[in-house]
């Protein structure tokens, strides 16, 4: 039997489990032929990983396109004209308007997803052994978590400073046409839930068992080969909502919370699991064949999608065809200065190569498969920073310290540390990957403008908080948010 649940595998969009909004399930007889089995609900899990890796979700929209383009790394001035309404934050045109509603409607659809595969894993049970059954719900709660967590993060206020204000749907049951309406506070809180609940089930994951990147490092050494089936093999266990990366979404969810202290606690978890490393400055000093830009070592939790590299391409590019050229539609500025000049920082020196952004653009892909990071352990080390500040600032500077080790050669160790030092570092560490702008919601900041003479963007709901799209205005008679 092929072990799906461990490998993203772009296998089907699943015909069944319906559109959440469907009450009644269309597709029974299809349903009971796919939940049969152990491998139908690997299948199914295999279906949502190959959604959320799409060019519309996680593969480009939800991380290297339009949240980046709002976190500001984008130049003001220079961006195509399709993109100028994102960059001023204007909700209200109909373009943007339609792009938010459909984040909206295919995140809540992959949740439905899940639900459907949760309610059968409990109607079918007898088809799995209990390990099955635990990994399979472990897996879909905590993706269901992950799911409702961006949902909250997009359409929400901060639930530190409006905790009542109306948060989102949280939809637990498949079939519901309109799961009820949470505050903010409650909404993290069944974030929290499902993610507790999802520990449990994985706590004999198979990740437990092996480390990765020991796999991973399988290699010719005298002929500087790295061994593809041990990277394979090492890949599967974190193309996958994995017990490690529930402990992490736990630390993002405590950490919106402002509980500081339980976030640093998993974070820890999970920089001490010994099933992750930072950099190790030899992987990116290989050929062009065999370089990992990606620093795979580090993902907790990622998204395979071979066309990463195209549409990376088509963002970050000049486009020559019959000698016109058609200048990128989200050209970066001031890197020299968002790196500080700095050649020793490899991330500046290999992801902007030449001036080029070329994360995603590893001549290399038939060693390290193009891939969204979700979570990386750089991540863990920045939030317990973050979270450590106030109340032991030698703790946050030996964190940053200790990632800024693994990513600029011979660094000059930090010999102090400040709030805007953190996210600064965050601003280097999260190009492409669709988190800056959460951080600048998250502590309520002024986001600076990335060139141009407009003026920075003052914090408000009204730059951090997507409004509902119209159809959940007026098939759920809900109320928009009020700013």
């Amino acid at each position: 039997m092929k072990k799906l649940i461990y490998v993203l595998l772009a296998l089907l969009s699943l015909s069944s489990c319906n559109n959440w909004l469907d009450v009644e399930l269309d597709n029974k007889v299809d349903d009971n032929k796919l939940f049969s089995s152990a491998e139908g609900f690997k299948e199914a899990l295999a279906g949502v990983y190959s959604e959320l890796s799409k060019q519309s979700l996680y593969g480009q929209a939800l991380t290297m396109e339009y949240v980046d383009l709002m976190a500001q790394y984008y130049s003001y001035t220079g961006v195509s004209q399709s993109y100028t309404y994102w960059n001023d934050f204007d909700y209200s045109n109909s373009s943007v308007k339609s792009t938010i509603s459909s984040f909206w409607t295919r995140l809540y659809h992959n949740i439905g997803q899940l639900n459907c595969i949760l309610e059968w894993a409990d109607k079918n049970a007898s088809v799995l052994t209990d390990d099955e059954r635990n990994q399979i719900r472990g897996e879909a709660l905590g993706l269901r978590a992950y799911l409702h967590f961006d949902l909250y993060r997009l359409f929400s206020p901060d639930v530190k400073r409006s905790p009542k204000a109306d948060g989102i749907p949280y939809n637990k049951q498949y079939g519901v046409s309109l799961p009820p309406m949470y505050s903010a506070e409650e909404t993290v809180q069944l974030i929290i839930n499902d993610l507790l609940e999802a520990e449990q089930c994985l706590a004999n994951d198979p990740i437990t068992k092996v480390i990765p990147y020991a796999i991973r490092t399988s290699t010719d050494n005298a002929n500087n080969i790295i061994d593809k089936s041990a990277k394979d093999a090492a890949d599967q266990y974190v193309a996958r909502m994995n017990l490690y990366a529930v402990k992490a979404m736990l630390a993002r969810a405590y950490q919106a919370r402002g509980e500081y202290t339980k976030a640093i606690a998993k974070a820890q978890e999970v920089i001490e699991s010994g099933k992750f490393r930072l950099l190790d400055f030899e992987s990116v000093d290989k050929s062009e064949t065999s370089v990992d830009l990606l620093f795979s070592d580090e993902h907790i939790f990622s998204l395979r999608n071979k066309e990463l590299g195209n549409y990376s391409l088509n963002l970050h590019r000049d486009i020559v065809s019959n000698g016109t050229t058609t200048l990128t539609s989200l050209p970066f500025t001031n890197i020299v200065s968002t790196y500080e000049s700095n050649n020793d920082d490899v991330r500046y020196a290999k992801w902007f190569n030449l001036g080029t952004f070329v994360k995603f653009n590893a001549d290399s892909t038939s060693v390290y498969p193009q891939k969204m990071p979700m979570i990386k352990l750089s991540e863990m080390y920045l939030l317990a920073a973050e979270c450590s500040y106030s109340s032991s600032p030698t703790n946050a500077l030996k964190y940053v310290n200790e990632l800024r080790n693994h990513r600029i050669r011979n660094n000059k160790e930090w010999n102090s540390i400040t709030q805007t030092y953190i996210v600064d570092e965050m601003r280097r560490e999260y190009v492409g990957e669709g988190q800056l702008w959460y951080v600048y919601k998250r502590k309520n900041l002024t986001i600076p403008r990335s060139g141009g003479t407009s003026t920075d963007v003052v914090p408000s709901d009204k730059v951090f908080v997507f409004p509902y799209p119209d159809s959940e205005i007026e098939d759920g008679h809900r109320t928009q948010h009020q700013k």
